[in-house]
C-alpha cells in the first residue's frame, strides 16, 4: 500500500488533476461496485423464498433486484462520462504545464533530458497519464468490493470466509512481488525506446554525411544493439506478466476447490439451502473476477507510476544555475545596459572574467572577438539563461535578476545566426509574437521583407516548411528580424545574423540595423568587417576579457588584438 500511496503522491504532485472530477469519479465508481457486489444476496433470497413458496417476498426482491441493477447502470454511465470529462481536462493541463515549464528552462535542459525523451513523454507517456485516476479508482473500487464479497462469505460462513480470505492474501502478496519486477523492466524498455528515437532523429538530420560516410551499416548495427536490450527487457517482464495471469491466480482456483467441497459437505448435512450453494459460489467467483479485475488495474496504475516519474522529471526538472524573476515591474525601459566586473565560469571553465562595459541606447555596439572568446556568453547572461559568478549587470540601474517575469523578456530580444522558423504560415509565425496584424505588416515593412511577402501568391497566409527551408536564408532572417521586432523589445540582440549571407543582403541587413537602433538599444556579435566598419561602438573580448573599447578606426590604430581580429576577416 506504501507504494501505491507513493505513486499517487507523485501523479497529484502534477498539479494536474481536477478535484471535482475525482470526486465524480470516486462517487460514480464505488456506486458501481458496492450495488454489483450486492446483486448475489437478493439473487440467493429470490431463490430461497421461491423454494419455500414465499411469493410475495420472491416477487419484492425481484423489484429490489431490478432497482438495485438500474442504480448500477446509472452509476456506470455517469462513470464514463465523467472519466472522459476528466481524461479531456488532464489532456490538456499537462501539455500546458510541460509547455510552460520548457519554454522557460535553460540550455542544459536538452543536455540532461535528450530531445527523445521529450518526445516520447509529450507523447505516449502523457495520454497514458490522463487515465491514472481512472485506474486508481477502479482499482480501489474492485479491492472494496473484493473486501464486501469477503465479509458476505465470512458472515454467512465463517470457515469458508476465512479460507478464501487466506488464499486471496498469498494471492496478492504473489502480485505485488512480481509487479515490481514488471515497473523494473518496463522502465527498462523505456530507456531503450528513448535511444532508438534519439539514433532515428539523428540518423534523419545527419543524412548527408550518413551518405557521403557510408555509415549506414555501422548505424545500423547501433539499432541492433537498443534493438535487443529493448526485446531483452520486454521478454524480462513479460515473464512477470504470465505468472501474473497464469500461475498465481491457481492459488484462487485451489481456494475455490475447498469452498465447494465444504459447501456440498454442508447441503448434505442440511445445514445449508440451495440459496446458500448459489451465493456463496457466486461471491467465490466475483472474489475471483473482481482479483483479476483488480490486478488489471493496479498493472496499469504501476505501469503508470514509471510515465509519472517521466513527467516529473521533465516538469520539475531543476538546474543550480536556473534563475528566478523578482519583483521590479517598472516597464518603462530605456535601453543603458552595464556589465560591472562580471565573472560567470561554464562547467568549472571560467567564460567571462571580470567584464567591464556599458551600451548605450541608440547606438549599434558590435561585440567581437575570435571564437570561445565569451561572446555569445555575453548575450546569455543578458537573456538571463546564465547566472552569474560575481559582478553585476544593470539594465537603467536595475540589476537584471530584479526584473519581474512580466517586464524584462519583453524588452529584451535576439535574433540568431540560425533562427527557428515553425512550420506554419508567415502570419502565424509572427502571431507567435503579435497577433495584431497590422503590426505585423508595419515590422516586415520596416525589415524590408514585405514585398517579398506580398509577391508570394497566398502572400502572409503563405506557409513556411520546417525551419523555413522554402525560402532563401536571407529572406528566413529578415522574418526573423521582424518577429524580434514585433516583441516591442527595447533591447535588440543580433547573433552573427549576417553570418550566411550574401553580400547584397548583408547590405540590407546593415540598412536595417542602423534604422532599428534610431529608437533601440542595437547589439550584435559578428565578424563580418562590414559591421565592423559602422558600428558606433566595438567591444573587443579575448580569452573572456574586454581588451578593446572604441570605433573601428581608433581601435585599428591602438589595438593589437583587434587589429589581428581585422585583419583576418579582411
Amino acid at each position: 500500500m506504501s507504494r501505491y500511496i507513493k505513486i499517487c503522491k507523485n501523479y497529484f504532485a502534477l498539479g494536474a488533476d481536477n478535484k471535482k472530477y475525482l470526486i465524480l469519479l470516486f462517487i460514480t465508481a464505488f456506486l458501481r461496485c458496492f450495488t454489483f457486489a450486492i446483486t448475489p444476496i437478493f439473487a440467493a433470497r429470490i431463490i430461497d423464498y421461491a423454494t419455500l413458496g414465499l411469493y410475495e417476498e420472491t416477487f419484492l426482491n425481484i423489484v429490489y433486484l431490478g432497482i438495485n441493477y438500474l442504480v448500477y447502470l446509472i452509476c456506470h454511465h455517469l462513470n464514463f462520462v465523467v472519466y472522459a470529462k476528466n481524461t479531456d481536462y488532464v489532456y490538456n493541463k499537462l501539455h500546458l504545464i510541460i509547455a510552460s515549464k520548457v519554454s522557460k528552462y535553460d540550455e542544459d535542459f536538452t543536455k540532461r533530458l535528450p530531445k527523445s525523451y521529450l518526445d516520447n513523454t509529450v507523447t505516449s507517456d502523457v495520454f497514458d497519464v490522463c487515465m491514472f485516476t481512472d485506474r486508481m479508482i477502479d482499482a480501489l473500487a474492485h479491492f472494496f468490493t473484493d473486501i464486501i464479497a469477503l465479509l458476505i462469505l465470512i458472515f454467512y460462513n465463517l470457515e469458508i470466509g476465512l479460507i478464501v480470505l487466506i488464499f486471496n492474501i498469498i494471492y496478492q502478496v504473489m502480485l505485488a512481488k512480481g509487479q515490481k519486477k514488471k515497473d523494473y523492466y518496463f522502465m527498462g524498455q523505456r530507456r531503450n525506446q528513448d535511444r532508438i528515437t534519439s539514433l532515428y532523429e539523428q540518423m534523419l538530420d545527419a543524412s548527408r554525411e550518413i551518405k557521403a560516410f557510408d555509415m549506414k551499416d555501422k548505424l545500423n548495427n547501433y539499432l541492433d544493439i537498443y534493438k535487443r536490450s529493448w526485446t531483452k527487457q520486454y521478454f524480462l517482464k513479460r515473464k512477470y506478466w504470465d505468472r501474473s495471469k497464469v500461475i498465481y491466480p491457481v492459488i484462487i482456483t485451489i481456494s475455490k476447490f475447498i469452498a465447494y467441497i465444504i459447501v456440498i459437505k454442508h447441503i448434505m448435512d442440511g445445514v445449508m439451502s440451495v440459496g446458500d450453494l448459489v451465493l456463496i459460489v457466486t461471491y467465490i467467483d466475483q472474489i475471483e473476477r473482481e482479483n483479476f479485475d483488480f490486478f488489471e488495474k493496479v498493472n496499469k496504475v504501476c505501469n503508470s507510476s514509471v510515465r509519472i516519474d517521466r513527467l516529473s522529471r521533465v516538469i520539475n526538472y531543476h538546474n543550480k544555475n536556473m534563475l528566478e524573476f523578482g519583483d521590479y515591474l517598472e516597464d518603462n525601459i530605456f535601453g543603458d545596459i552595464i556589465f560591472d566586473k562580471v565573472t560567470f565560469k561554464y562547467e568549472n571553465n571560467i567564460s567571462l572574467n571580470k567584464v567591464s562595459f556599458e551600451i548605450e541606447p541608440n547606438k549599434l555596439t558590435a561585440i567581437v572577438g575570435e571564437s570561445g572568446s565569451g561572446k555569445s556568453t555575453i548575450f546569455r547572461i543578458l537573456l538571463r539563461l546564465y547566472k552569474i559568478e560575481s559582478g553585476h549587470v544593470y539594465i537603467d540601474g536595475v540589476d537584471i535578476y530584479d526584473y519581474g517575469s512580466e517586464v524584462y523578456p519583453s524588452n529584451v530580444s535576439i535574433a540568431t545566426q540560425k533562427p527557428f522558423i515553425f512550420n506554419m504560415s508567415i502570419k502565424e509565425n509572427l502571431s507567435l509574437v503579435d497577433k495584431n496584424i497590422s503590426n505585423q505588416i508595419k515590422a516586415c515593412k520596416r525589415v524590408g521583407i514585405h514585398d517579398f511577402i506580398m509577391s508570394l501568391p497566398k502572400g502572409y497566409d503563405t506557409v513556411l516548411s520546417e525551419d523555413a527551408t522554402n525560402v532563401s536564408g536571407g529572406q528566413k532572417q529578415l522574418i526573423s528580424m521582424a518577429r524580434t521586432l514585433l516583441s516591442k523589445a527595447e533591447i535588440l540582440l543580433f547573433d552573427e545574423v549576417t553570418s550566411a549571407l550574401d553580400p547584397n543582403t548583408t547590405k540590407h541587413i546593415i540598412k536595417v540595423l542602423k534604422d532599428l537602433k534610431k529608437d533601440h538599444t542595437v547589439v550584435i556579435i559578428t565578424h563580418k568587417k562590414d559591421l565592423m566598419k559602422i558600428a558606433d561602438e566595438l567591444i573587443v573580448i579575448d580569452k573572456g576579457k574586454v581588451v578593446g573599447i572604441g570605433k573601428h578606426r581608433k581601435l585599428l590604430e591602438e589595438n593589437r588584438y583587434y587589429r589581428r581580429l581585422f585583419k583576418q576577416r579582411s
